[in-house]
């Protein structure tokens, strides 16, 4: 009732300006009979309304008040005055919500008076002028830009092909000129200043400004600081403008003003250059009796900018008007809290300083805990806070933290806890997703299915926008139902519409069936899948009768009546238009928002047309945009007149806005009552953190001190001055300062304490400790202290405990709800996967190949007794090993338990030698990874090749081939070939095309082979086709298997009719880049190993071996003359000779890797090449991102040990 009460009251003070209306002198007396208790200042009886001498005041201080408010009492006491009230936020102020508490609703406007804020103040002006312009939020600002930006003059960052570049070039952009916007600059005198430059990028930033008014002028819309701009010109004031004394006595001025008596002035610390000018210029027009202006500063003595613009152009236009006005200035009086700010503003002062002074120490008690992780802090801060509420019900806790992601992550942490926890200053509070960021407009529910409808008919083959529809709402499509037909359409490599339309044409049939079935099969569905059947075929007809009918009619109606004709079809139109409950009216509130969005998109493509908006909506899809209905919808408790906004938890972002938010609710605090302030996460990556800067060159001719921050050391001085303002901005009872090592659950990143905060930090503070299960104990100052921190056990109504306290543990108890923390998951299941399944894993297989070993079989008993004894040992020393994973994450490296293979090859060992982490996860642990393409393609070349192969060695006759055995060769090579080809590529292509391309390509290789393969005229014989072998090697103590691809007898370089053996060994190019075949062979291990092996096998050495490609020359596959062949019979690119170096590198490397495989060294060699082609980096390994961070803390506890 409250919300709408507020929504009628702003809609009806809108309508009407310029007010004529008499107060009433019997209701004043009834609302004010009892003024507030406040100590009011005594005025000076020159300074007060009726006065000869009209004197504007000025109250500059350092500490919040109420002076504003309790002057707004004495003047509306008096009968005969009618007040105006402009605030620099019309959001939060607290003199806005104490009058409202104070006076009935719409009392204050019935009588004449009026509180505002300056935009709402100056968007009024400009309604009752007829020069109303829509206002566009930042969002749509950037939307606009973005569709419009190659008209833009100047900006080359709009004109690069990059989605991302011109999205900062917007961003830039829309900065500069809310800047200017700030400023009140018009185009005219940025061009001015720029041309004096003489300078290049100035001007075209100029221009760029001009065009960008100009585009908003035609689409009527104007920024929120560009209405100031309009209000100042409506009357008559331009800053720096040569007719701007005579502008002042504009009648339009004079006519808004007449009707009020008294003007006070507010927040004027918040307002822009922009408003304290346009404010100034109001105090001092004709009619105004008296003024006064309240502002804030950081430390004594500092002057307030927007106060002195202020007071300049009231003295300006008091010039002009010939009335005769003076500024003076007021002091706060001193109170009994004086001494103890002041105490408090030279212990912080430190921080400005950067210097830690012992002689001032903190006046209140001041806490500082480190911890290991940000869960760790979290629970224990939770604790702590739970502790203070459980004591006193009236304590209030403020919680700052570096971040609005670490606001929406701490948030989330203290709700889990069960903890009343708000967020103050988030208008957005209502509407944000489970990760606690803002729900954009186009997922608000009904929205988005619209929204996706939209794009769904501007690109038909996207599947995703389709099935954002088929899953809303509005259809409610069985969701196992349509993850088959997603699969089906992912795999036959079209979109979701024709599968939709065989699926409903065939009355479900066609989801049975599959490519990777032969013809007739039909796969078995699942039981949830069956069951749905009838379900789903109902949506899918209806679903897809819609979707045709619109796809005929989307040329010819607008997006409007495209949505209108959709939502009639769904039977959803009158219960948007009647709601009937909270959703419904929630979710016709939101259309409604899309529906105005939708307008000004074809407003802005000059088309009403679905091909034309679309566009433009999925560019104001990647903004920030959020619904109306989210402020409305906001709870109570975040409401600044809320009865018990002083109880509970605020956590806020530690930002300027936000402690301008937090001062204005601490201004009618009681003093009763306790503040707990906690600076939470407060590490250096943060805050001070990385600077943003603007890149654009600044007019600062046209620019207000303070200037924008634009230097490193401005950007620290900026964070010490937050840190000094959050310590003295209340009347704190105690400071909490505590930041975690590891800031998030995904990051291996090691944090440090805040550079700001240093200087009041200490150590040998011990925080509380949380003891739910998979709790962190909190570090303390010192690394290794322990908590012994007591507090009482708590027990909120709202949840229950989770866990018990045993009889030793003297710590807080937070009470959470019933849930595991991924990090708790990980972590039991790594202490399972390390101590209790590979243990057995491994000891089954040692046991197995011992047993299956001919040549360890008489060393059964020694290795049982061996393994027997280390797995003794390692179950000992398991709670050692589990307790010293530190809890910050560390990746778990692979155990370390010994493996004997039953035999080695040579992929197995060049797995290992690359990666022995793959190797460890691939061989022992099974694991199936991920196939890609070119593996696929690679394979069924070597069958379509092996099968050539075969073909030719059973059929020649005394080593002549005739054609016909040439024929029938390529035609098995080209069967076998195909036979291996996987037919939609099970997921492998991303496309038909894809698929067709590759298809043609290794075909194209195969036939480049054949030919190659009769133009070796050294060739006498083919061998051995896909000959396996095996054998033992003693140096090793392991046997080694492999399979040579080919061997062929070749006749003798001398040409005395001897012959000799070559190795071949194919390697597949699906790419086609050209490869240095000679670096290649010469670097080749594998080949190198297999020539050991013949001579192992056959008891003499091979000539050589050779590594020969299979395609490459897709472009130019008709020219013989790139291939050099020896008289060897192969290309000189890709042979190497026997010898007896290469013999002993092959033995060296079968020794080395079964030497680490019997160590148990599965550790990781992360690197870009190995990662990328891995097949478990996206899935089972996380080493290539946390192998850093894992070297540095096993330095740091070796460096702790020897410390030791």
């Amino acid at each position: 009732m409250a919300r709408q009460l507020t929504v009628v009251r702003r809609s009806l003070r809108r309508d009407v300006l310029l007010r004529k209306a008499w107060p009433s002198v019997g209701q004043t007396c009834r609302l004010f009979s009892s003024v507030s208790s406040l100590n009011a200042s005594t005025y000076d009886v020159s300074s007060l309304p009726g006065s000869p001498n009209i004197v504007h005041h000025s109250l500059v201080t350092t500490v919040p008040n109420l002076q504003a408010l309790q002057r707004m009492r004495w003047l509306l006491q008096q009968p005969q005055r009618r007040v105006l009230l402009l605030t620099g936020s019309s959001s939060d102020s607290p003199v806005r919500v104490a009058l409202e508490q104070d006076s009935p609703a719409f009392e204050l406007e019935r009588r004449g008076h009026g509180v505002f804020g300056v935009r709402e103040f100056s968007q009024l002006l400009l309604r009752e002028s007829g020069r109303e312009r829509r206002i566009f939020d930042h969002a749509q600002l950037a939307a606009l830009l973005l569709h419009n930006g190659m008209e833009l003059p100047g900006a080359s960052r709009l004109a690069a092909s990059s989605t991302l570049q011109r999205c900062k070039g917007v961003l830039d952009l829309l900065q500069l000129f809310r800047l200017l916007e700030r400023e009140g600059v018009t185009p005219e005198q940025y061009a001015t200043v720029a041309i004096a430059s003489g300078e290049q990028a100035p001007q075209e930033l100029a221009e760029t400004y001009r065009k960008y008014q100009e585009l908003l002028m035609q689409h009527n819309a104007t920024s929120w600081d560009g209405l100031v701009m309009d209000a100042l010109e409506l009357c008559g004031v331009q800053k720096g403008s040569v007719v701007e004394q005579e502008a002042t006595t504009n009648d339009f001025s004079r006519e808004v003003l007449k009707e009020y008596t008294d003007v006070v002035v507010d927040d004027v610390q918040r307002m822009t250059p922009a408003m304290a000018t346009l404010v100034g210029h109001l105090c001092g027009q004709p009619s105004v009796q008296s003024s006064a202006s309240f502002s804030r500063v950081l430390l004594d003595g500092d002057e307030c900018p927007q106060t002195r613009i202020l007071e300049q152009q009231i003295l300006k236009t008091a010039s002009c008007t010939g009335r005769e006005r003076s500024v003076a200035r007021l002091a706060l009086e001193t109170d009994e809290m004086a001494d103890k700010r002041a105490k408090m503003k030279a212990f912080a002062k430190q921080i400005l300083t950067q210097e830690a002074d012992i002689s001032t120490p903190a006046p209140i008690p001041l806490k500082c805990w480190n911890f290991g992780t940000s869960e760790a802090e979290e629970r224990s801060v939770g604790a702590f806070l739970a502790q203070k509420l459980q004591s006193d019900k009236t304590t209030q806790a403020t919680v700052l933290c570096p971040t609005h992601a670490d606001a929406n992550r701490i948030t989330l942490a203290f709700k889990k806890q069960g903890l009343p926890v708000q967020m103050i200053g988030d208008q957005f509070a209502a509407a944000t997703s489970s990760t606690g960021a803002p729900v954009h407009l186009f997922d608000e529910p009904g929205v988005n299915a619209v929204y996706s409808l939209l794009c769904a008919l501007c690109f038909p083959s996207d599947s995703r926008h389709l099935y954002n529809v088929l899953r809303s709402d509005y259809f409610a499509f069985p969701a196992e139902l349509l993850s088959w037909l997603m699969e089906k359409e992912h795999r036959s490599h079209v979109d979701l519409f024709p599968v939709l339309e065989a699926f409903v044409q065939s009355q479900g049939k066609s989801l049975g069936t599959s490519l990777n079935y032969r013809e007739g099969e039909e796969l078995e569905l699942p039981k949830p899948v069956s069951s749905q059947l009838e379900k789903g075929l109902e949506i899918a007809e209806s679903f897809v009768n819609i979707i045709k009918r619109l796809r005929a009619e989307c040329h010819q109606l607008s997006a409007a009546e495209i949505v209108q004709s959709f939502l009639e079809d769904t039977g959803r139109l009158d219960a948007l238009l009647k709601p009937s409950s909270p959703e419904q009216e929630r979710e016709s509130l939101a259309l409604a928002d899309f529906l105005r969005e939708l307008e000004t998109a074809q407003n802005v493509v000059k088309s009403d047309q679905v091909t034309f908006v679309a566009p433009y909506l999925q560019q104001l899809r990647e903004t920030n945009l959020t619904s109306s209905v989210s402020l409305e919808d906001a709870p109570d408790v975040l409401s600044p007149s809320s009865t018990d906004r002083d109880t509970g938890i605020r956590v806020l972002p530690l930002t300027s806005y936000a402690l301008e938010s937090l001062a204005a609710s601490m201004t009618d605090r009681k003093d009763d009552r306790k503040h707990v302030l906690v600076l939470m996460s407060m590490r250096d990556s943060k805050f001070p953190g990385r600077m943003k800067r603007l890149t654009l060159p600044l007019p600062y001719e046209l620019l207000s001190k303070p200037y924008p921050v634009q230097t490193r050391t401005e950007h620290l001085k900026q964070c010490k001055q937050l840190a000094y303002q959050s310590l003295t901005l209340g009347d704190y009872s105690e400071v909490v300062l505590s930041f975690a090592e590891l800031a998030a659950s995904s990051s291996s990143k090691r944090e440090m304490l805040s550079r700001t905060f240093q200087p009041i930090w200490h150590d040998g503070d011990r925080p509380p400790v949380s003891t739910g299960k998979g709790s962190n104990k909190g570090r303390t100052g010192a690394r290794n202290a322990t908590s012994s921190t007591s507090s009482p056990q708590l027990s909120w109504p709202q949840h229950s405990p989770t866990n018990r306290s045993t009889p030793n543990e003297k710590a807080a108890v937070v009470n959470e709800t019933p849930h595991f923390r991924l990090s708790d998951v990980a972590g039991l299941l790594r202490e399972f996967v390390n101590r209790v399944f590979l243990p057995i894993l491994h000891y089954d297989k040692r046991i197995a190949a011992a047993g299956a070993s001919p040549e360890t079989g008489r060393d059964d008993g020694h290795a049982t007794s061996s393994l027997r004894k280390q797995n003794a040992k390692e179950a000992k020393q398991g709670t050692s090993r589990a307790s010293s994973v530190d809890s910050d994450r560390s990746p778990v490296s692979a155990t370390s338990a010994s493996y004997e293979p039953s035999h080695l090859s040579y992929s197995q060992i060049s797995e290992y030698l690359r990666c022995p982490h793959r190797y460890y996860l691939g061989r022992i642990m099974k694991l199936d990874g991920d196939v890609s393409a070119s593996m696929m393609f690679g394979r069924a070349l070597h069958e379509g090749i092996a099968a050539f192969a075969k073909s030719l060695s059973t059929t020649q006759v005394n080593g002549e081939v005739t054609q016909e055995m040439k024929t029938h060769a390529a035609s098995e090579a080209e069967e076998t070939f195909m036979r291996a080809w996987v037919g939609d590529g099970y997921g492998l292509f991303t496309s038909k095309e894809q698929a067709s391309f590759l298809l043609e390509r290794g075909m194209m290789a195969l036939w480049e082979f054949i030919e190659t393969h009769y133009g070796d005229v050294q060739l006498k014989e083919i061998v051995h086709v896909e000959k396996d072998f095996s054998f033992h090697v003693p140096e090793a103590n392991v046997e080694l298997r492999g399979v040579w691809d080919r061997i062929d007898r070749v006749s003798s370089r001398t040409g005395d009719g001897s012959s000799s053996f070559v190795i071949k060994e194919f390697k597949s190019n699906m790419g086609g880049a050209e490869r240095n075949m000679r670096k290649l062979a010469d670097d080749s291990l594998q080949l190198k190993m297999y020539m050991y092996a013949f001579r192992k096998v056959f008891g003499e050495a091979p000539y050589g071996a050779k590594l020969q490609q299979i395609g490459g020359n897709y472009n130019e596959a008709s020219k013989p003359s790139r291939r050099r062949i020896s008289r060897a019979g192969n290309d000189d690119n890709g042979f190497v000779h026997f010898s007896e170096e290469a013999a002993q590198e092959a033995v060296d490397a079968i020794v080395e890797v079964a030497l680490g495989l019997r160590r148990g060294d599965f550790e990781p060699k992360p690197s870009f090449v190995e990662c990328a082609f891995c097949p478990y980096a996206g899935s089972a390994c996380h080493f290539a991102t946390d192998d850093a961070s894992h070297e540095r803390q096993s330095a740091r506890r070796a460096g702790e040990a020897a410390q030791r």
